[in-house]
């Protein structure tokens, strides 16, 4: 590495973000295919604008993309080997090489470093490589993640504040990626408050796709979760009555801003670590409380249909532990070819009900317990009286009456 190494931080600003892509034409066709999914936009974005500063930081190399990919192809048009590998070597360097990333996942190396200037290559039609096998193998996981239980959520959720638990139980209980909830569900305020206050007990959220797959599927929260975001309303309200504002988005910051998933996994990690729950890497993942959803649908006795499952959970295929695919995306359910879910959604919410009791880990198997509708009034107005006197605020990590 050169010695302007001390000078390199691998964190990019947003700002510089956008300045470069404005200044780089090509960068900005490139990127174009990514525009309908904002979070692989940005990562695609980070991850070239980081590499031409380190070009230019500790290379001393700078060049525009443009100018990369110019001398790249009269590179590659040499008879001389280590010419032609120029480029290739510069990516590897600064990706699976790179002593500044020592003990990152390969994974993350590859995804977050290489790949990014890979495909502008690609997209380009200057191919960075015709080879593969640079990042031959996925490493063996260093730490065994830990499987939830109804009794260890309970734990982790004890010490969360209001917002953050009630986002994790909608995680839990629509079986969905903190993304979907964040992004998706979190957009439909106006929607979701209104058929809470009309009593619902179930909820229904349709999804266009997960992670690119084109695969339209949807998914349901049932009372646990609905009871959670309940008693985030009103610390919702004081939020927006303090900023003299209104927001369309469910979880909010303090700034009246849509909660983001990279606040919601930083406030979550750090709060289990203050606790001693988080005990290092894949000893709590948010994506558990996904894969809690799943594994609660696996005992034969409980007859829970794992296909349609699979379905609410947007996979339109899948593999097992071998990594053997075990559904064709065709034969899958709400694939090409079986639509039942379209043409009988009931099918899909009768699979739901089966699979609540276990997935609600407060109300359990019994009744509801609370009408949220001819009370809400009453509720509302209690909650908020207990703020105004300070017996409730919004940054207690567990609100509660004293």
């Amino acid at each position: 590495m050169a010695l302007n190494q001390h000078k390199f931080k691998y964190t990019v600003p947003l700002t510089q973000v956008t300045e470069y892509i404005q200044g780089h034409p090509g960068v900005q066709e490139y990127l174009n295919q990514f525009i309908e999914s904002k979070n692989t936009y940005y990562e695609k974005s980070v991850g070239l604008v980081r590499f031409f500063n380190w070009l230019k930081i500790i290379k001393g190399i700078d060049l525009t993309p443009t100018e990369f990919l110019n001398l790249h192809i009269k590179k590659r048009a040499t008879d001389d080997i280590e010419e032609r590998r120029w480029a290739l070597r510069l990516v590897l360097e600064y990706s699976r090489d790179n002593p500044d990333l020592k003990g990152k996942a390969k994974n993350y190396k590859y995804t977050a470093f290489f790949l990014p200037i890979k495909q502008f290559c690609d997209h380009n039609e200057v191919p960075l490589t015709s080879t593969g096998g640079f990042f031959p193998n996925r490493e063996r996981r260093k730490y065994q993640e830990k499987p939830f239980t109804a009794e260890f959520i309970k734990r982790i959720l004890a010490v969360l504040n209001q917002r953050d638990r009630a986002i994790c139980m909608c995680e839990l209980q629509a079986g969905q990626a903190i993304q979907q909830i964040l992004v998706d569900v979190n957009q439909q305020a106006k929607r979701v408050f209104r058929l809470i206050d009309e009593g619902a007990e179930r909820i229904r959220f349709d999804f266009e796709e997960r992670k690119r797959n084109g695969f339209q599927y949807f998914s349901y929260i049932s009372r646990d979760a609905i009871q959670e975001i309940q008693k985030w309303r009103p610390l919702r309200q004081q939020i927006l009555k303090r900023l003299d504002t209104q927001s369309d988005y469910i979880f909010i910051a303090d700034t009246g801003r849509p909660w983001i998933p990279k606040h919601f996994h930083n406030t979550v990690r750090e709060t289990w670590k203050r606790h001693g729950l988080y005990t290092g890497p894949l000893s709590i993942r948010s994506h558990g409380f996904r894969k809690f959803f799943e594994q609660e649908a696996s005992p034969p006795e409980r007859g829970i249909s794992k296909a349609y499952v699979t379905f609410m959970m947007g996979h339109s295929e899948g593999k097992d532990s071998s990594g053997q695919r075990v559904t064709h995306a065709l034969d899958a359910v709400g694939g090409v070819y079986d639509n039942a879910p379209k043409v009988y959604p009931n099918a899909v919410e009768k699979e739901y009900a089966k699979l609540e009791p276990y997935i609600n880990i407060y109300t359990g198997k019994k009744a509801s317990t609370f009408n949220l509708s001819p009370n809400r009034e009453k509720l509302l107005e209690s909650l908020l009286k207990d703020l105004e006197q300070g017996n409730i605020t919004v940054t207690q990590n567990n609100p509660e009456r004293r």
